[in-house]
């Protein structure tokens, strides 16, 4: 009698009782347990579902022990009737109450508990739970081991996820914690459908943590889930060990992502021993960034990555605290795995200290490995010396290079080394490589664009530049190098500070026709705005080539405001953007709606980026408004910060606006056809835009000509000219309509049948039939599968015929869905690219015609009126007139179109201020970037004007010129003079008794500019004083005192024959330069102006001033009591001109009289008005002195010094050709820093 039979009902029962109803248990066994000495005890092995319960064998029974089966270290039976378990490392054993040669109670029990485990862990095989299985003879397991045979085969069923839910259970009951039902259900439904085998603890980080010890513990035997994330988790520490004991355990695990966990160097010292204690783990991706395990936690992680049996694919340790010693270790480990050179193919040392000596990880990156992505970004690394390591070893397979935010070399050595851009030239697979915010030096920027450029071997190249601070520097280098660089694909320049550079860098890289991809944005925030129009015009002509290939463009963040207007104005017609980012750049509502007048006619852009525009709600609406008729974009991210501002005023409106464009968004994700009757219209409105008014202008001339000649009566154009010209004549008035000709041709070949559509609908029909087939045939098969699976169930013919009908009637597929599907959705792609492909052969059709149009009339015409040249002559006067004004105007407008053609094709019409004034037509025809370009808003033009200004324009004038201003009756003292050269602190009167002292000279300026258009007639007054003919001249003086006497004089006679026609007459206004915008330089340079409008007294005195005032700086505080005492005395001095110009000069040190333009008595006032001032003049040192008392006519200027005024190099002096000095020196000209010396002490023209 067996062991089972012994248990009585009322043992049963209780045992039930005492377990509870849901405990179900598939064994009972009464066994004897030893207890002291020989002595023995009856109880009841109960074997559960995952646990092993011994109950007493009295009525009411109890729980003796119980254990779960995961802790079961051993089974042992070296006895028929005897069972020894190890549990824990403790020995319990067990007989059977049967015969002792009899085995069948022992080989039953450890049966059940073979089976309970396999049916929780049906892939695992049963040594790999159980370390130790001891059974003699071997043939009493024989059974178990067909068990696991068959669960291994897989001829059993494991469970969705393979058995997750089943081991779910199982550790909550060994963890002794509830069983969560929606863990399971996640598991069994979300992870199944999606196929993932990755399991991410952030999915149930909203239980405790206690919760998630049994979801970690279900993969240390699962098969299904390789990978193990717990990326940015706050893990407690029975969870973190129950990661690390799963690590030991098992068998499939191949990934584990532990990024900022929050790890220390402990943990990887535990981790490091369970990757060791367990061969068998297939670990490939090991990531550990963002812990704080420092160099400790590196040596301790680098002993199991040398000992790592396959090597790994995947190793992270960024922002670790790691120095050069841990990298060191690690990478000496890298290193003595022989296999890591052939698998490691990801390593990341980002945000790690390597400013020391990392021989090691050189020597590593040296060695030929299987790398294709390096991340060494702030690691404050010589990015030059990586490169010589990266030469030898990493330019087979090396496609990604992160290396932003590190140095670029020492400081002491500033040469490039050879290997930087010889690996440029050298790699056969980079594919990235970023170098942002790595200040690279100019040299390093050359060489790498040049290696590139080099490299034939590499294409579709991502370069990152960005937060590099290149500047005008790198802006010249990218200039000349970047459209050679064929390999690029993608180029982000952003954050450069390239400012006013930027528009011939985007115009180089315009050239470059491999780029796809291009990030601009943030370099135009310090640009002044009358720059910034010179820089947008280059990015619209770049996306408006025929032959652009860029499809994606990032401009944001650079606050353009309504300087992205223009560009906006371009997006209609763009034929090539996909991508546009705008966001940041406060366009407002009036580029919102710019950008929707674009948006319904664009057929290009699918992505568009707009945010933080301070757009409102109106600006919404038209965008919303727009998108309504736009077909192409399917993605707009929601304006989250501009939206945000709308809702706190109309919330409900901003809401139904944003709903608007969602839905819209939304439909343009299907795809569907859409009709190319728009886009033939388009592009029949830019050809007519541009042309009509141009052809009917040569139209209307050529036959005048032809009429002109036939009314002559003359043949020397002869008839076939004349009727090449009237058939030309015919044809452009055709050529205007041709477009829309060449749209009815599309029209009716599609209206007599479509091939292409005919085609599809052909095909539609006869999927439609290989489908049904399809389908029939797979219902024969699945009930044919079915009976024989199940032959007894479907032995009937009838049920058979039932599941047939009933299979055949779900297989049907309507034929009109396969028809959506495959003309409405396939199809509409197809035939859209066809109407594409029709509009641009018919506007190459057309507009080649249109091209040879005018032409031919221009050359005609021209060669009709040479013909006729004789005959203008007997023409009326009142008709030769006439042609001529035509001719005259014609050729000025010819002269204004080439000049905007040629420099301003990108700027739109500008209207006439006049509302009647009749447009400018232009000549030459524009070319297809102007015609397609949006004439520029009135709203945008008065908001601001001076960014519309063309770029073949002039000097542009400032704002503040048109306002009213005192009519000047005094010419300027010199030509074109610079307001940062006149010192207005200095006092005008300083200086003036020195400077007036008897016995000296002074240099004076004509009373107009050598540059100016009267300056030829200083030539007319030849006079030839000099200075030996005067009487009051030493005999001591210098060649260079008596030039610069001889020309004072000539600038006198010149004045006095010219003081007439200065004062009744006053003179026209002069061009000044650019000026600045801010308020101070429109006030330095009025009143520049206002003292330029001064008497040439006034200045002369203070040019004196200027030497005195260096000697003694602390005159300067007496400017306001001096300089009104002189206006006053220069307006007395202009009405003693007219009365006292012929007496004689006064006596001063032999000079004759200076008057330029104002009366000869002028010095004796000024000595007068200086006189009154003596007492305040700075006493003079005793040489000075001395020097008077010795010669009274030494020079006035001894210690005068004339400044620079910077535009010497430009003037030319109003003696020159004049007669020179008897002593043969030559008069000084007006070069920069000269002075005039007359003390007899030396003649020293350079200054001291």
């Amino acid at each position: 009698m067996s062991g089972r039979n012994i248990i009585t009902r009322e043992l049963s029962d209780s045992i039930r009782q005492c377990l509870g109803r849901k405990v179900k248990l598939t064994l009972k066994v009464l066994v004897k347990v030893e207890t002291r000495g020989d002595k023995t005890d009856n109880r009841v092995l109960a074997f559960a579902s995952c646990r092993l319960f011994v109950l007493t064998a009295k009525v009411p029974t109890r729980v003796d022990q119980h254990f779960h089966y995961l802790d079961i270290q051993g089974i042992e039976s070296r006895k028929p009737n005897q069972l020894c378990l190890t549990v824990c490392d403790r020995v319990y054993t067990y007989y059977t109450t049967h015969e002792e040669n009899s085995s069948h109670e022992v080989d039953t029990m450890v049966l059940s508990l073979g089976t309970a485990l396999k049916n929780i862990f049906p892939a695992v095989p049963l040594v790999h739970i159980i370390r130790k299985v001891d059974i003699q003879p071997l043939k009493r397991i024989q059974q178990l081991e067909e068990l696991e045979r068959a669960t291994l085969g897989g001829t059993r069923d494991m469970g969705p996820c393979g058995g997750f839910s089943t081991q779910y259970m199982c550790m909550c009951d060994y963890h002794a914690l509830p069983y969560r039902e929606e863990v399971a259900w996640d598991v069994d439904t979300i992870y199944l459908s999606h196929d993932t085998r990755e399991l991410y603890l952030h999915d149930f980080d909203y239980l405790e943590q206690k919760d998630l010890i049994p979801i970690i513990s279900a993969l240390e035997y699962n098969t299904w889930f390789r990978k193990l994330r717990a990326s940015h988790s706050k893990l407690s520490h029975e969870a973190i060990e129950r990661i690390l004991h799963v690590v030991s355990k098992s068998l499939s695990l191949e990934e584990v992502y532990l990024d900022n966990i929050g790890a220390k160097a402990e943990f990887a010292n535990k981790l490091s021993l369970a990757l060791l204690s367990n061969s068998n783990i297939p670990l490939q991706k090991l990531d550990l960034s963002h812990n704080p395990l420092e160099d400790k936690g590196a040596i301790h992680i680098s002993n199991p990555i040398g000992r790592q049996a396959k090597g790994l694919s995947h190793l992270n340790l960024s922002h670790c605290g790691l120095t050069g010693k841990g990298v060191n270790m690690l990478a000496h480990s890298l290193s003595v795995n022989k296999y890591m050179c052939q698998t490691l193919t990801f390593l990341s040392l980002a945000g790690n200290s390597l400013r020391d000596d990392v021989n090691n990880l050189y020597n590593f990156l040296a060695q030929p490995n299987a790398l294709k992505t390096l991340d060494l970004s702030a690691t404050e690394c010589a990015i030059d010396a990586v490169f010589g390591a990266l030469l030898r070893g990493c330019t087979s397979s090396l496609a990604n290079l992160i290396l932003s935010r590190n140095s670029f070399g020492s400081k002491k050595t500033r040469e490039m080394l050879p290997s930087f851009k010889q690996y440029f030239t050298s790699t056969l697979a980079l594919k990235t490589l970023t170098l942002s915010q790595c200040k690279l030096p100019a040299d390093a920027l050359k060489n790498v664009l040049l290696g590139l450029a080099c490299n034939e071997n590499i294409s579709e190249v991502d370069l990152d530049l960005s937060s590099n601070q290149l500047s005008a520097t790198g802006a010249q280098i990218l200039e000349s190098c970047i459209h050679g660089v064929r390999c690029l694909a993608a180029l982000d320049i952003s954050d450069n500070g390239l400012e006013t550079q930027l528009g011939p860098v985007v115009a180089a890289i315009s050239k470059n026709k491999s780029i796809k991809k291009l990030n601009i944005g943030r370099n135009l925030n310090n640009i002044k705005s009358k720059h910034v129009y010179h820089v947008m015009e280059s990015v619209v002509q770049m996306i408006q080539e025929e032959d652009c290939v860029l499809e994606s463009l990032s401009i944001n963040d650079s606050r353009l405001k309504t300087d992205l207007h223009n560009l906006l104005n371009a997006l209609g017609s763009n034929h090539c953007l996909q991508s546009l980012d705008i966001s940041g750049n406060y366009m407002s509502d009036s580029g919102a709606r710019l950008l929707a007048k674009a948006l319904q006619i664009n057929s290009k852009l699918q992505y568009i980026s707009y945010d933080r525009n301070n757009v409102t709600l109106q600006g919404y609406s038209d965008i919303a408004y727009a998108l309504q008729s736009n077909y192409s974009v399917k993605f707009m991210p929601f304006p989250v910060h501009d939206a945000m501002l709308c809702m706190k005023t109309a919330p409900e409106r901003t809401e139904n606006i944003m709903r608007r464009i969602q839905d819209t968004l939304y439909r343009n994700v299907s795809p569907m056809k859409y009709s190319n009757g728009q886009a033939f219209r388009l592009q029949q409105g830019f050809l007519l835009s541009s042309t009509q008014q141009q052809v009917d202008r040569l139209v209307l001339q050529t036959g005048e000509v032809v009429r002109t000649i036939r009314r002559s009566g003359s043949d020397l154009g002869g008839s076939n000219s004349i009727q090449w010209a009237e058939g030309l004549i015919t044809d452009a008035d055709s050529s205007k309509q041709l477009i829309t000709h060449l749209h009815d041709v599309v029209l009716r070949r599609d209206e007599a049948g479509n091939p292409i559509e005919t085609k599809l609908h052909q095909l539609s029909a006869d999927l439609h039939a290989v489908i049904t087939n399809y389908l029939q045939d797979t219902v024969e098969s699945m009930v044919r599968s079915a009976q024989d699976k199940c032959p007894n169930v479907l032995s009937e013919e009838k049920v058979v015929n039932d599941v047939r009908a009933a299979c055949l009637a779900k297989s049907q597929l309507s034929s009109e869905l396969v028809e959506s599907a495959i003309v409405e959705q396939a199809g509409s792609v197809i035939l859209n690219k066809v109407n594409e492909v029709n509009l641009a052969i018919a506007s190459t059709v057309s507009d080649r015609v249109i091209d040879e149009v005018v032409e031919s009339l221009s050359k005609t015409c021209k060669n009709l009126q040479s013909g006729e040249g004789p005959r203008k002559r007997a023409s009326t006067g009142t008709e030769m007139g006439s042609r001529e004004r035509g001719s005259s105007e014609s050729s000025s407008r010819s002269e204004r179109s080439d000049t905007v053609s040629q420099g301003d094709d990108t700027t739109s019409q500008k209207s006439d201020p006049s509302p009647l004034a009749t447009p400018q037509l232009a000549s030459k025809r524009k070319s297809l970037h102007g015609r397609k370009l949006r004439p520029q808003s009135v709203v945008a033009e008065s908001l601001d004007s001076v960014s519309e200004l063309p770029s073949s324009c002039g000097q542009l004038q400032h704002l503040g010129k048109a306002r009213p201003r005192r009519v000047k009756t005094r010419a300027p003292t010199r030509p074109m003079g610079r307001a940062d050269l006149v010192e207005e602190d200095h006092d005008i009167s300083e200086g003036v008794d020195t400077f007036f002292r008897p016995g000296s000279s002074t240099p004076t300026t004509p009373l107009i500019s050598p540059d100016s258009e009267n300056s030829p007639r200083l030539l007319k007054y030849g006079s030839t004083s000099s200075v030996e003919s005067s009487p009051h001249t030493g005999g001591g003086r210098t060649g260079s005192e008596r030039g610069s006497i001889e020309s004072l004089t000539r600038s006198d006679s010149l004045a006095r024959s010219e003081s007439d026609v200065t004062r009744d007459s006053p003179r026209p206004r002069t061009k000044s330069r650019d000026t600045e915008e801010e308020d101070e330089e429109e006030e330095e340079e009025q009143s520049m102006e206002e003292k330029s409008s001064r008497s040439v007294s006034s200045l002369i005195g203070k040019l004196a001033s200027e030497g005195v005032l260096k000697r003694s700086p602390d005159m300067s505080a007496r400017k306001a009591s001096t300089s009104s005492n002189i206006s006053s005395m220069d307006d007395k001095s202009r009405s003693e001109e007219d009365c006292k110009e012929d007496s004689p000069p006064r006596k001063m040190a032999g000079l004759p009289k200076i008057g330029v333009g104002i009366g000869g008595n002028i010095l004796a006032e000024m000595k007068m008005m200086q006189e009154k001032r003596t007492s305040f003049l700075p006493k003079d040192d005793d040489r000075d002195k001395e020097e008077k008392k010795d010669n009274p006519s030494s020079s006035l200027l001894a210690s005068v010094r004339l400044r620079s005024t910077g535009l010497a190099d430009s003037l030319k002096s109003p003696t020159n050709g004049f007669p020179r000095g008897s002593s043969g020196n030559k008069s000084p000209n007006c070069n920069r820093d000269s002075c005039i010396d007359t003390t007899g002490t030396g003649g020293d023209l350079g200054g001291r």
